[in-house]
């Protein structure tokens, strides 16, 4: 025996399926969410190894956690700031 406090349940699902089948929507004039895939994308990097001293690498990783705490610049972002400052520096 159905319980009779669920017939409003299969009310709605023959209602939607009706709805379904004519191609109509419940409410027309309501907004329609539209998804936009305008998200900017950082460009591509390559990971490069690096042979620096100890002392270096702990001064630059206080400077990457002093960025990220202010948020500021991230690490590929501090890398290639440095590695422009020395292309520009030591260009002929």
């Amino acid at each position: 025996m159905i319980d009779q406090r669920f017939d409003w349940m299969k009310e709605e699902d023959e209602r939607a399926s009706r709805s379904l089948m004519e191609g109509q929507l419940p409410n027309p004039k309501a907004p329609r969410l539209v998804k936009t895939n305008k998200a900017v994308q950082a460009p591509k990097r390559t990971t490069r190894g690096v042979f620096v001293r100890d002392s270096i690498w702990a001064d630059f990783e206080d400077v990457i956690h002093y960025q990220k705490k202010i948020k500021g610049l991230g690490k590929p972002e501090l890398v290639e700031e440095a590695l422009l400052y020395a292309i520009n520096k030591y260009k002929k």
